[in-house]
């Protein structure tokens, strides 16, 4: 959520509309006020220009100057002054006291002498867009009968400073009215045109992700928000339809990933019997040496007569002791054999290490092998299924005797690598593995083992189990020169 302060939709577009009103009227009344200081001060300048053509008419050219100048100072306005000036002399004249100060020496007299042009001079500052004018000075070249002269006029512009600031506050009092009106008129207008209809979008939106989307929504005739309401709807419909194609597919997946399971229980369970195939030829070997012995004192007790008692007694705890061996080659192999549903608990590997070794012990794998063990005391446990790691060390430990020859070498070691890491590794002497097949030896049904001594399934098997507790598999080797495989549990 964001937490920045926020305002409401029709607010936002309000003060928008607002401010750029606002700006366009002050722009419009800053040109309005700008055209009408021109024409006013056109105004002005045609006035002192009658002015002077009255003066030069009426007074200057019959001689009579002193009534002419009380024309003048009765005709302007108050506040300006002037000079009548020849080649012989200068007369002042002025609506202001007495102590006010005239340059009677002015340029624009000598100019006009001169050139004989009217000169118009503007007094104040411009700084475009913005005209502050104080006063106005005209300065015009007049005839008499037998003289020329120039006649300069210095006309304040306070009246009409005033009149126009009196034209900007009412011009601004109409701004605010129209700004207030059309606040209040747009409040209404966007409330009922564009939020309302916003707000029905909004809780459209809002029943989309509920899963469902209103009908008979008032949303009014403004194109784009029609638009919006089809474009939702559109979107509302593409979404229940993904939903029912991904419902599809999740169901597609999880009967796929039952038969996935299924076929990876009956892989486990076809590799184990695969075990089971190659442990049962032992049985035979092992189970045959006490039953013969077995044979032995029961032919000795049926033909000898005159055995004393503690030899009769010796004989059959002799033959208790092979039947106990017997019956415990058969229950490890049973036990082995027997169908667990997996249940992950934390186990130590050394403990799993040591009961696959007694099951390929008891059944006279090992004969003729000369077979180790390395275990680091202080393992720590990891947490995996007992049953199934046992039969990944199983199945290593029978690739391995079937990689080796007589006399050859086996070693089991675990320890914890440099990574923390609980590794189990079984390494051989045997014949080793070519390089082009060690990127496909846990593949699936590959085999570099006669036919009919494998399926292929073991390594990959293994991998699986391997994996499914978190666990990587790893096989170092070269051709004959032995293999090293490695199992690495994170603790």
């Amino acid at each position: 959520m964001n937490n920045k302060r926020q305002v409401g939709l029709s607010l936002e577009i309000l003060f928008t509309i607002l401010f750029i009103t606002a700006v366009a009227m002050f722009l419009i009344s800053l040109i309005a006020f700008n055209v009408m200081e021109q024409f006013a001060l056109k105004g002005k300048t045609e006035g002192l220009k009658s002015v002077i053509k009255t003066f030069e008419t009426a007074y200057y050219k019959s001689g009579d100057i002193s009534e002419g100048i009380k024309f003048l100072e009765d005709t302007l306005e108050r506040g300006a002054w002037g000079i009548v000036a020849d080649d012989r002399k200068r007369v002042v004249f002025t609506t202001l006291n007495n102590d006010h100060q005239i340059n009677t020496t002015d340029p624009l007299i000598l100019e006009v002498m001169r050139t004989g042009d009217t000169i118009l001079e503007l007094e104040g500052f411009n700084i475009p867009p913005i005209k502050f004018h104080e006063a106005i000075k005209i300065v015009s070249p007049i005839k008499g009968k037998s003289r020329k002269g120039v006649i300069l006029i210095y006309q304040p512009l306070s009246s009409l400073r005033e009149n126009i600031l009196s034209g900007q506050q009412q011009v601004s009092i109409w701004i605010i009215l129209f700004l207030l009106i059309i606040a209040f008129l747009g409040f209404y207008i966007l409330s009922r045109r564009i939020v309302k209809p916003v707000r029905e979008l909004i809780f459209a939106t809002e029943q989309i992700a509920k899963g469902e989307f209103p009908q008979n929504m008032d949303i009014g005739n403004v194109r784009e928000l029609n638009q919006l309401s089809s474009a939702l709807n559109t979107m509302h419909l593409q979404i229940e339809q993904s939903k029912g194609m991904l419902k599809e597919n999740i169901d597609a997946l999880e009967r796929s990933n039952r038969v996935i399971k299924s076929t990876q229980k009956e892989l486990i369970a076809s590799e184990k019997f695969a075990s089971l195939g190659k442990l049962s030829a032992g049985v035979a070997h092992e189970i045959g040496n006490p039953l013969s012995a077995i044979a032995g004192y029961v032919d000795v007790l049926n033909k000898t007569t005159d055995l004393s008692q503690d030899d009769k007694k010796r004989f059959l705890n002799n033959i208790k002791n092979e039947v106990s061996r017997i019956d415990r080659i058969i229950k490890t192999l049973l036990d082995y054999a027997r169908a667990k549903e997996p249940q992950i608990n934390q186990v130590n590997l050394n403990d799993i290490i040591f009961n696959a070794v007694n099951i390929l012990e008891t059944q006279g794998i090992f004969n003729n092998i000369d077979f180790k063990m390395h275990l680091d005391e202080n393992l720590t446990t990891i947490d995996a299924d007992a049953h199934q790691v046992s039969q990944v060390i199983i199945n290593l430990l029978l690739n391995a005797v079937d990689a080796v020859e007589q006399n050859g070498k086996i070693v089991v070691s675990s320890l914890i690598d440099s990574e923390g890491k609980v590794e189990v590794s079984v390494k051989d002497s045997g014949i080793g593995i070519p390089k082009e097949n060690l990127d496909k030896i846990f593949d699936p049904f590959f085999t570099t083992k006669e036919p009919g001594k494998g399926t292929g399934l073991g390594l990959s098997v293994s991998a699986r189990i391997v994996q499914n507790f978190g666990g990587d598999i790893s096989v170092e080797s070269n051709k004959g020169a032995g293999s090293i495989f490695r199992i690495k549990f994170a603790k």
